[in-house]
């Protein structure tokens, strides 16, 4: 009989990362205030009976309107991050 003497051998686990609802929030919120941003950008561009693009400048914001739009959209971002995080924060 032959004794076959085995070395320990150090095993690694890796674990695949959970996606949270929390997370799943947070990037949603990303996406949506980084798509109203845009909305301030893309509202000019329309489509004309040809279906040709072209730049209505009457669609323009002026400044007055554009800082009152800004703020809405960063006022409502502070909210609703706050919001998700707190919740996530007492279900712990």
């Amino acid at each position: 009989m032959e004794i076959n003497p085995q070395t320990s051998r150090n095993i690694e686990i890796v674990t695949k990362k959970e996606i949270t609802i929390k997370k799943v929030l947070n990037i949603y919120g990303v996406f949506t205030v980084l798509a109203l941003i845009l909305s301030v950008f893309t509202t000019p561009i329309s489509i004309n009976e040809n279906m040709q693009f072209f730049y209505n400048e009457d669609l323009i914001m002026g400044a007055k309107k554009l800082k009152e739009f800004l703020i809405f959209i960063f006022g409502s971002a502070i909210v609703y991050f706050l919001s998700v995080n707190l919740y996530y924060k007492n279900m712990k």
